[in-house]
């Protein structure tokens, strides 16, 4: 008897052994730096500084050891109470309408950063809370995500955005000028204190180590790398309403 076998649909699916899951089943184990306000430090799960993994609650200290492995971009609208009127305020003179945010939480996201699903839902480009406004950052937030793993060869994914952007596109760009794949190497995450007239913050910063990825983590990243390739990763889910931010809301970049 004949018998076909069966292949799974690649777009926008992931292969953990026999299990399959599309992006929005997928909750990325995605890294943050903790600032006062986390929900992380007023739970004395870390202090102000430290890097945390959300999906598996693992506080990796001041500093972070990692192999970057392939980039991608996302935006999200977070609306909370208090910033609705500016946001409505800044979208008036496109739509037309005095009212275009009502909601609360995630109200729109672009996962190829080109066009937005959602409330006010358009292109990026053509947005005004896509844009940055003299030195404050876009009130619907970019991000630059890097996925790594660890020194354990666990998934983990970086993201960077409003006064933490330029240290994603530092991080970025280090990744795609070098002469060799990224993950032959061991890049490292640490963070020093900024301040201004929002308070004091953390602010992460990135270096190359200098030292080579061994064997055993090269066969890892090819793996990660076939598993990942040609996948979308969803960063929109409930879980990260807070936003994958590095430093206050508001304020100048610090870089």
């Amino acid at each position: 008897m004949n018998m076909q076998k069966y292949e799974a649909p690649a777009t926008g699916m992931i292969n953990f052994g026999q299990e399959r899951m599309d992006a929005s089943d997928f909750i990325p184990p995605r890294v943050k730096v903790l600032q006062a306000m986390s929900q992380e430090t007023v739970n004395d799960e870390g202090v102000v500084g430290d890097f945390f993994n959300t999906l598996t609650r693992e506080n990796y200290g001041k500093a972070l050891r990692f192999i970057p492995l392939s980039t991608f971009k996302n935006r999200l609208l977070i609306v909370r109470p208090e910033r609705r009127d500016e946001i409505n305020k800044v979208l008036a003179p496109v739509t037309g309408k005095k009212t275009t945010v009502e909601g609360d939480g995630l109200q729109c996201r672009s996962l190829d950063t080109i066009v937005g699903v959602g409330s006010p839902g358009m292109e990026c480009a053509e947005c005004p809370l896509s844009q940055w406004v003299g030195k404050f950052p876009p009130l619907c937030s970019e991000s630059y995500n890097v996925t790594a793993m660890n020194e354990l060869g666990d998934l983990i994914i970086l993201s960077f955005s409003k006064s933490a952007a330029k240290t994603g596109k530092k991080l970025i760009s280090m990744m795609r000028m070098r002469r060799e794949k990224p993950w032959t190497s061991i890049f490292e995450a640490t963070t020093h204190k900024e301040s201004n007239d929002k308070g004091t913050f953390a602010v992460p910063e990135i270096r190359v180590t200098g030292e080579r990825t061994d064997d055993t983590l090269l066969r890892v990243a090819a793996e990660w790398m076939t598993e990942l390739s040609g996948r979308v990763i969803d960063l929109s889910s409930e879980e990260y309403a807070e936003e994958p931010v590095g430093a206050p809301e508001e304020g100048e970049a610090p870089f």
